[in-house]
């Protein structure tokens, strides 16, 4: 490359009318100055490429933290829930004045069940494997708690079921 600059430098020197050493001067000043070019756009180019990469990290870094809040809000909002359902569950059963003891009839146990809740059934199954486990109910037993606090969907499918299968899937529901 230089030397296609140098016979470039020096036909234009020639065409200028010069020769000899101020040729040979003329020549170097021009290498010089656009070596000294060249530098200075390498120069830029790093810059250019070291601000575009600073760029791309702030971009990632503002990614990552709105990722994180997001997660956070989700996180808070699923503990506040938790919370009020357990609060939910606090205020009935504290409403309830006369608490069974376990062993105790099932219309006792009865008493301490939550109303059937369509869009969290989990929570519901979950507060009744509590009350099952925690007053040795029988197989007929958890079926009838089962089939008087149930409602909807649930209801219908429970009654559906074979008396053999009802109490199969309430033992699974214990089990689990």
């Amino acid at each position: 490359m230089a030397t296609e600059h140098y016979r470039t430098f020096m036909d234009l020197g020639k065409e200028a009318g010069l020769m000899g050493k101020d040729l040979t001067k003329w020549i170097k000043e021009q290498q010089d100055g656009l070596a000294k070019k060249e530098r200075e756009e390498r120069v830029e180019q790093r810059k250019y490429d070291e601000e575009q990469r600073q760029l791309e990290d702030a971009r990632e870094e503002k990614k990552r933290q709105h990722e994180l809040t997001l997660k956070e809000n989700e996180l808070a909002f699923k503990k506040k829930a938790r919370m009020e359902s357990a609060e939910a569950m606090a205020t009935q059963h504290a409403s309830n004045p006369t608490p069974a003891a376990p062993n105790a009839p099932i219309s006792s146990i009865s008493s301490l069940v939550l109303k059937w809740n369509e869009e969290e059934p989990e929570v519901w199954l979950e507060e009744i494997k509590t009350l099952f486990e925690n007053y040795n109910t029988t197989e007929t037993e958890r079926v009838s708690v089962l089939a008087k606090h149930m409602e909807g969907k649930a209801k219908a499918a429970l009654c559906l079921l074979e008396k053999r299968q009802r109490g199969d899937m309430v033992e699974d529901s214990r089990s689990s």
